[in-house]
């Protein structure tokens, strides 16, 4: 059978455009570097966030990681201040969710309205550790720099903690008198009598003792009159009234002999 003309033709060639296969590799470049952009774009971003994250029953101070998402335990450039973000007690009030923040300046304000909340729990606490770590807590909170109100309620906390100071230190200072005292004791009982001054110092003490018990049931001693301040820096001497000198008793004037009466002569005139 003859074939037919259009079976006979041969197909038609498709015709190639001269550089397409560049112009499709170059959009695919630019798409590309597009999202590498907005990539980095967003890594920057969260490099600059600040997290506060619930971990392990603490709260971790965060930084965020140069990529889209993540971050890692904040270490400030000024390796002296890296104590002052350590993990602390996690909050009560706190949450399960960690909290972001846009800088450092807001988190740490918000840091360090959660360490004077820990801090007023922690030093009224009559637990020793407790105590400890609420000293600890404002320590760092005297150095962070804080808002005026932050500062006020720092400076009352601080006022706080050297009321509880003196207060140790007093009670403190009668156990060493009372420990004290019971040496003294077995010296004088126990001794060989070299030190023939341990009733003297058994004496002293207990004055000492009972004067801090006097004052502790509420019965203040009467105080002494201040007497006057040295200058700053100056050798101060209490001034010494004069003392007036000794005046000499009167003396009595001298008493004439009496004189004897003029003699008559014998016989008339």
């Amino acid at each position: 059978m003859a074939e037919t003309s259009s079976e006979a033709l041969p197909p038609p060639a498709h015709k190639h455009h001269k550089g397409g296969g560049a112009k499709f590799l170059f959009v695919v470049l630019i798409i590309l570097a597009l999202i590498a952009f907005v990539v980095y774009h967003f890594s920057v971003i969260n490099r600059m966030k600040f997290f506060l994250v619930p971990e392990g029953g603490k709260l971790h101070v965060k930084r965020g990681v140069l990529f889209l998402a993540g971050s890692e335990e904040y270490v400030p450039e000024n390796k002296d201040e890296a104590w002052l973000y350590q993990p602390i007690d996690l909050p009560l009030d706190f949450g399960a969710q960690q909290k972001e923040f846009s800088d450092r300046a807001e988190l740490k304000q918000e840091f360090a309205s959660i360490l004077i909340r820990q801090t007023q729990q922690l030093i009224f606490s009559p637990d020793d550790e407790k105590y400890s770590k609420g000293k600890g807590y404002l320590k760092r909170l005297d150095q962070l720099g804080m808002k005026p109100e932050h500062v006020k309620l720092i400076m009352a906390l601080n006022a706080d903690v050297d009321y509880i100071e003196a207060k140790r230190a007093y009670l403190g200072v009668e156990k060493t008198l009372e420990h004290a005292l019971k040496k003294f004791r077995q010296a004088e009982t126990y001794g060989t009598g070299r030190f023939a001054d341990a009733p003297d110092w058994i004496g002293k003490v207990e004055g000492l003792l009972q004067t801090i018990r006097t004052t502790k049931a509420g019965a203040l001693p009467v105080p002494l009159e201040p007497g006057p301040r040295p200058a700053p820096g100056a050798d101060f001497r209490p001034e010494i009234p004069p003392v007036a000198p000794p005046v000499a008793p009167p003396v009595a004037p001298p008493v004439a002999p009496p004189v004897a009466p003029p003699k008559q002569p014998k016989g008339g005139i």
